[in-house]
């Protein structure tokens, strides 16, 4: 078999394109159709027979494999995405000392381009001015230190 491209004078036969399956059956001296970029193979009828069964018999070893390898890589990303949360879980847990986080918001999977978001400080008591003559509601121990 010989390897003619498109656009080239050719004899008369069957030429087969593998890329794309297509075939051309030339009946007297003529041109193949398509640009350089077209390959056809010269062969004949029984040739082109004889392929066939094999691309069949390819794609029903292959289809199981590409089957399997489509659940393995799905279980992979589920482990992989397991790991990094235990992984995250341990750092934060080791790095606790005196019950406060070493790394306060430390996580490898997200990034802070813009920076870490300031959380606003709560938990702040606002003391009420108390006028002279009215009863409040202070605490005894809050009275006592106000005196």
């Amino acid at each position: 078999m010989v390897i003619y491209k498109g656009g080239m004078v050719v004899e008369k036969g069957l030429y087969w394109n593998p890329m794309d399956g297509q075939r051309v059956n030339v009946l007297e001296d003529g041109i193949l159709p398509g640009d350089e970029n077209k390959s056809y193979l010269k062969t004949s009828t029984v040739g082109l027979l004889a392929i066939a069964p094999l691309f069949g018999m390819m794609y029903v070893m292959f289809l199981p494999l590409f089957g399997i390898g489509v659940f393995l890589i799905s279980g992979l990303v589920f482990i992989i995405d397991t790991l990094a949360a235990v992984a995250i879980t341990g750092v934060r847990v080791c790095s606790r000392t005196n019950s406060r986080s070493v790394v306060s918001n430390w996580n490898p999977s997200r990034a802070y381009f813009s920076g870490v978001r300031k959380k606003e400080k709560t938990g702040i008591r606002h003391t009420l001015s108390v006028k002279e003559g009215t009863t409040n509601s202070l605490t005894p121990r809050e009275k006592r230190d106000r005196s």
